[in-house]
C-alpha cells in the first residue's frame, strides 16, 4: 500500500482558483437571470402577451439545447423514459408553470416589486420540506422564517397597514406570490432529479416538454388576446431570454455549482433580487421605496 501524497502549494492554489472561477460563473448566472426580469417587465410596453413570450422563449431555447446536447439526450432516452413520472411534471411546473406565471406578474407589477417578492424562495423551500418530509426546523431557522415572511409582507403590502387589514393585494403581487410558490416547488423537487440523467440532457428534455405543455395556453391566448407582435424589440427580447437566461445562465450555474460546491452555490441565489432590482431601477427607471429596502433587509437577515 502506498501513501497518498500530501497536497502541495500548487494543488491548493489550483483548488482556490477553481472555487473562485465557480463564484464568477455563479454571479454571471444570477445576473443573466436578473436580466430576465427586466426584459419580462419590458414586454408589457411592447404589448407582448406573456404566454406567447414564454412559448417562443422555450422554442428557441430547446432548439439551442437540441443542437448542442441532442445527441447526448438521445443516448439517454431509455433513462429519461424510465423516469418520465418525474421528468414530465417537473417540466410542466418549471418551464410551463413558473415562467408563464412569472411573466404575467411582471406585466402587472414593477420588476422591483416582483423580484423582491421572489426573495422568499429559500423560506418556502424550507416550509415545503417541513410539510412534505417533516424535516426538522430549529429555533434559528424559525427566526429566519419570521424575518423573511415579515420582509415579504412589508414588500407586498407596500408598508400600508390598510392593505394588510383588508387583504386587497395588487393583481401583480398575487401573480408574483404564485410564481415564487411554483419556483419553491421546482427547487424542492430538484432533489429528486435522477442522478443517472445528465443535467444538460435533462434541460433539453424539460425544454421540449415545457414547449408542448405551454402550447395550448399559447394558442388560446393567440385566439382570444391576439398574436405576438413581430418587431425588432420582440425578437431581441426572445433572443435574450432564450440564449442568455435559458442557455448561458443555466450552463454557468451548473458549472459554477460543480466548481464551488452546492453548499456555497446556494448563497448566490440571494443575489437575484439585488441584481434584478438594480437593473429595473437603472434600465427601466423604476422607483425604489423605503418598504423595498426595509423588506429586503429583513429577508436577507432571515
Amino acid at each position: 500500500m502506498t501513501d497518498t501524497p500530501a497536497p502541495t502549494a500548487d494543488d491548493d492554489a489550483a483548488a482556490r482558483k477553481r472555487v473562485f472561477s465557480g463564484y464568477a460563473l455563479l454571479v454571471l448566472a444570477v445576473l443573466m437571470w436578473a436580466g430576465n426580469s427586466t426584459v419580462g417587465r419590458a414586454t408589457a410596453d411592447e404589448n407582448i402577451p406573456p404566454m406567447a413570450f414564454t412559448f417562443w422563449r422555450w422554442v428557441c431555447a430547446f432548439a439551442i439545447f437540441a443542437a448542442l446536447f441532442g445527441a447526448r439526450t438521445w443516448r439517454q432516452r431509455d433513462e429519461i423514459l424510465a423516469h418520465w413520472k418525474f421528468v414530465v411534471p417537473f417540466a410542466l411546473i418549471s418551464v410551463a408553470g413558473f415562467n408563464a406565471v412569472f411573466y404575467v406578474a411582471l406585466q402587472k407589477a414593477p420588476a422591483v416589486q416582483v423580484s423582491l417578492i421572489q426573495s422568499i424562495l429559500p423560506v418556502l423551500v424550507l416550509l415545503i420540506g417541513l410539510a412534505v418530509l417533516r424535516e426538522r426546523i430549529d429555533g434559528k431557522q424559525w427566526l429566519g422564517i419570521v424575518f423573511s415572511i415579515g420582509g415579504a409582507a412589508l414588500i407586498v403590502t407596500r408598508g400600508d397597514e390598510e392593505v394588510l387589514r383588508t387583504l386587497q393585494l395588487g393583481e401583480g403581487d398575487v401573480w408574483a406570490l404564485a410564481a415564487v410558490f411554483i419556483w419553491a416547488w421546482q427547487a424542492f423537487l430538484m432533489r429528486y432529479k435522477p442522478r443517472s440523467i445528465d443535467i444538460m440532457s435533462f434541460m433539453t428534455t424539460i425544454a421540449l416538454i415545457g414547449v408542448i405543455g405551454i402550447a395550448p395556453l399559447y394558442l388560446y391566448e393567440h385566439a382570444t388576446v391576439g398574436p405576438m407582435p413581430v418587431t425588432q424589440n420582440s425578437i431581441l427580447f426572445v433572443a435574450y431570454v432564450a440564449v442568455m437566461a435559458s442557455v448561458v445562465g443555466t450552463t454557468c450555474w451548473n458549472e459554477g455549482t460543480y466548481r464551488a460546491g452546492p453548499a456555497r452555490a446556494g448563497y448566490f441565489g440571494n443575489l437575484f433580487f439585488i441584481f434584478a432590482s438594480a437593473l429595473a431601477i437603472i434600465i427601466l427607471g423604476e422607483d425604489l421605496f423605503w418598504y423595498h429596502i426595509a423588506g429586503a433587509v429583513c429577508v436577507l437577515i432571515g
